[in-house]
């Protein structure tokens, strides 16, 4: 998959929705028509009830698609904001409308269920960790030329596989872990370029290994990198397996969604 995972997507679908539904719902429990309804929901008088109940849901749409630590945060922060003013609405009403705290346990069962679905460790640690927001990765290019790599005061010959804004991936026989920081050398161009990073991936199942390392430059590295990325993109070898697939599709998930109870794979057609 390339993109946003679709469960993200139709979350955040289903929240800037959502303002839809309720409005429909309100209308049917108050036993009055659309049109009605909508004179008195944007009415002055009721200019505060309107902002929360057709903004809020909208806002956290935006938060759950953007997918970033703070969104995450101020998303459950949002969250409560519904709830608290329904809660003390009802308490001054109780008597007039008894059922109505009913449907809003109702109404707050899904959104907790809602809630629920991002406290799940797998769907939280997108939100925290920016290695596994794959959709974020920069375009990669092949780039095959030999540099050095220097980790530990070790020193090695190593063979760069790709590269990219973020980070570059090498094979190298030295045996390198997670620790510390490690130097790529390498010439290109008539030119020699010297980029530091750490190592974020290891693949053991190739000889030599195989690392992944994400860069940590400053401005003038970082300019330096996209002249080499400008000549590798002038030279058509962007790494195609980063442009999305048939597996990225809706019907793809849904698809998944049906069958993976059944044990079921999907098939994917090209």
């Amino acid at each position: 998959m390339k993109r946003k995972p679709w469960p993200l997507i139709v979350l955040a679908i289903l929240h800037v929705l959502s303002p839809i539904g309720n409005i429909l719902a309100n209308t049917f429990l108050a036993q009055v028509s659309l049109s009605t309804y909508l004179q008195v929901l944007f009415g002055p008088q009721e200019l505060i009830r309107t902002s929360i109940f057709l903004l809020v849901p909208v806002i956290c749409g935006v938060l759950i698609y953007i997918c970033k630590k703070w969104s995450y945060y101020l998303y459950l922060v949002l969250m409560l904001v519904p709830f608290i003013y329904s809660y003390y609405s009802w308490k001054k009403q109780a008597m007039n409308t008894p059922n109505l705290g009913l449907y809003l346990i109702l109404f707050y069962i899904v959104n907790l269920a809602i809630v629920g679905y991002f406290i799940i460790p797998q769907v939280r640690k997108v939100y925290f960790d920016p290695s596994l927001r794959w959709w974020e990765t920069k375009p990669r290019y092949t780039a095959e030329f030999e540099a050095d790599v220097t980790w530990m005061d070790k020193k090695e010959k190593a063979e760069i596989k790709n590269i990219s804004e973020g980070g570059i991936f090498i094979k190298t026989p030295m045996k390198i872990n997670t620790h510390g920081r490690i130097t790529v050398s390498f010439k290109f161009a008539e030119k020699l370029f010297d980029f530091t990073g750490e190592v974020v991936y290891i693949n053991k199942n190739s000889d030599p290994f195989g690392y992944g390392i994400s860069f940590s430059l400053n401005d003038e590295e970082k300019i330096e990198l996209k002249e080499v990325i400008q000549v590798l993109s002038e030279k058509g070898t962007l790494v195609f397996s980063k442009i999305p697939t048939p597996e990225d599709t809706f019907v793809y998930w849904i698809k998944k969604v049906l069958t993976t109870r059944k044990g079921i794979v999907p098939e994917v057609k090209n």
